[in-house]
């Protein structure tokens, strides 16, 4: 499993995305939506469900859990080259800028070879380590603290490229992996590794606030909304290489992610059997036989 960085730029634009879907199988297989590109989602490196939005709009949503990880995971199911513009919260995953849903400008992608299978764990700060994607309340994420939020915070926007003038490769089945030595802008290549492995910086992640999963506000709290903050450092190494896309994206797909109880005001997860409607008990007045006192 290899990701590489595109010497390309591009810009992003605002996509388009009940029984759940899962991201993958558990015996393995990629699966995820799209179908150029298998999209999905793990949170705590494990697959999360996907739930197809109600209202016919394309779009899928998860479920946020405040303080967990998570990562994109990315399945090339063609045996051709693409390139994957990974969008979140509005801004480029690799850039950090802000991606606006007017004209185009310019933004960087990632490559996928033929039947590449690769995960993207955070915001790239180096072709080495990236800062992890992690749920934390909206005004503690990476889009707000760095004053580039918009409208769309929440969102985890996908845009796949077909290549304008596609590599040419010897076996249909087999990624073709060449050796160009630099790409066109002279920066040199580097090879990534097959696991990258998460270093510890929980002593950053503490002063971010998202050490370890923190508990849910009181229900008396004012209603809070997830973002993706800027996480502990992973090891993620990626190499430079040349893209030509084609003007237009082939394939367009959108991430809703919400903490649940707004999943459940939506009508994408079902609301609690056991949930009670307290100015209902008050109004009937028939709440059953006498208990002894708590307090």
């Amino acid at each position: 499993m290899r990701l590489r960085l595109a010497a390309v730029w591009l810009s992003a634009i605002a996509l388009g995305g009940a029984a759940p879907v899962f991201a993958r199988s558990p015996y393995g297989a990629s699966g995820g939506v799209g179908s150029l590109v298998s999209v999905s989602l793990e949170v705590d490196g494990r697959a999360t469900p996907l739930y197809p939005a109600p209202d016919g709009s394309g779009r899928y949503y998860l479920e946020a859990w405040r303080g967990a990880r998570y990562a994109v995971r990315l399945a090339n199911r063609t045996g051709e080259r693409l390139g994957v513009l990974l969008t979140v919260d509005g801004l480029n995953s690799i850039s950090g800028e802000r991606s606006p849903a007017g004209p185009r400008s310019p933004g960087r992608m990632y490559v996928l070879y033929p039947w590449d299978d690769t995960v993207v764990q955070g915001w790239r700060t180096s072709l080495e380590d990236v800062r992890q994607f992690t749920f934390v309340d909206e005004e503690r994420s990476y889009a707000m603290r760095s004053g580039k939020a918009g409208g769309r915070l929440g969102w985890i926007e996908v845009e796949i490229y077909r290549e304008l003038r596609p590599v040419p490769r010897p076996w249909p089945h087999w990624p073709y992996r060449p050796d160009d030595g630099r790409p066109d802008d002279g920066e040199p290549r580097e090879e990534g590794r097959r696991e990258p492995k998460a270093k510890d910086d929980s002593a950053s992640a503490a002063r971010d606030g998202i050490a370890e999963r923190a508990p849910a506000p009181p229900a008396t709290a004012a209603p809070s909304y997830p973002g993706t903050g800027w996480g502990p450092r992973a090891e993620d190494p990626v190499r430079v290489v040349s893209f030509d896309p084609e003007p237009a994206p082939a394939e367009r797909i959108t991430l809703r992610y919400e903490y649940a109880s707004a999943l459940r005001a939506l009508g994408i997860l079902p609301r609690s059997w056991w949930t009670r409607d307290r100015l209902r008990d008050r109004e009937r007045g028939d709440e059953g036989f006498a208990r002894p006192p708590i307090h």
